[in-house]
């Protein structure tokens, strides 16, 4: 529209009109980088980070708190001051944050509540489990509860912590997969023994897909443990598809040679 105004009133010769329009472009970038050039301004989820002692951060928590800080405040993703604490495994910190009244039953954007961001450290998840969680089974966005991420973790200490508490072992995501199939992506064959021999779970059960555990195995010795305890490994998907067949086109070629000549025995 601007170039139209300035040919249709002959106001400009159009070498003129190049240059002015130089001219802006020059100033617009000039300004986007004096922009870029100021700082944010400083904010307390700054003194949370894997550089900083434990020390450092309570007393900066603290401060912050004396001055009228919010214990829930939450940055751009949601977290909280007690979601980071937990995500780096700071036992200390979100101990402190705790017994500043932090609220537990908050979530991010993710759908993660402090439980679910412990998953990975058995000793954070005492410290959550000791302050009275209302919900063990708060799934995230995708449908994973604490328990969930803690097979996906392969973090057997963690998975009994959870089911010893009441973690429900028969939830699914949504895409219908179990604590199973995530034990077994872990490749942590100690948990996944865990589950099929101690707790019992059922190793057949499908997903969405029409596909049980074997689907989601990436070691032989994982695959070999799965069939001696009976699970069905040449049923195909709900799309026709074999174990087999899958992981030769997920790139696991020696597993699904392993599993296809079974089939021809």
């Amino acid at each position: 529209m601007f170039q139209n105004y300035l040919y249709s009133n002959s106001l400009l010769e159009e070498n003129d009109y190049n240059k002015i329009i130089e001219t802006i472009e020059e100033e617009k970038e000039i300004e986007e980088i004096q922009n870029s050039n100021i700082p944010e301004k400083p904010n307390i989820f700054d003194k949370i980070n894997n550089r900083e002692s434990v020390r450092n951060m309570i007393l900066n928590i603290s401060l912050y708190l004396e001055n009228g800080g919010d214990i829930n405040v939450a940055d751009n993703e949601g977290n909280t001051l007690l979601m980071k604490s937990v995500y780096l495994g700071y036992y200390d910190l979100a101990d402190y944050i705790l017994l500043n009244n932090a609220d537990i039953s908050l979530t991010n954007n993710n759908g993660e509540n402090a439980l679910i961001l412990s998953a990975d450290y058995p000793y954070i998840i005492n410290l959550i489990l000791n302050n009275n969680i209302d919900n063990l089974d708060s799934a995230d966005n995708k449908g994973k509860t604490a328990l969930f991420h803690a097979c996906e973790f392969g973090n057997l200490n963690s998975v009994r912590i959870l089911i010893k508490s009441g973690s429900d072992i028969n939830k699914r995501d949504i895409f219908g997969k179990t604590i199973l199939m995530y034990a077994v992506e872990s490749e942590n064959l100690e948990l996944i023994k865990y589950l099929i021999e101690d707790i019992e779970v059922d190793i057949n059960e499908k997903d969405d897909w029409g596909q049980n555990a074997i689907f989601f195995a990436t070691k032989i010795n994982i695959a070999r443990y799965l069939i001696y305890k009976d699970i069905d490994y040449s049923e195909p998907n709900s799309i026709g598809l074999k174990a087999y067949e899958v992981l030769r086109y997920n790139g696991y070629n020696n597993l699904s040679t392993y599993l296809k000549k079974l089939e021809k025995k």
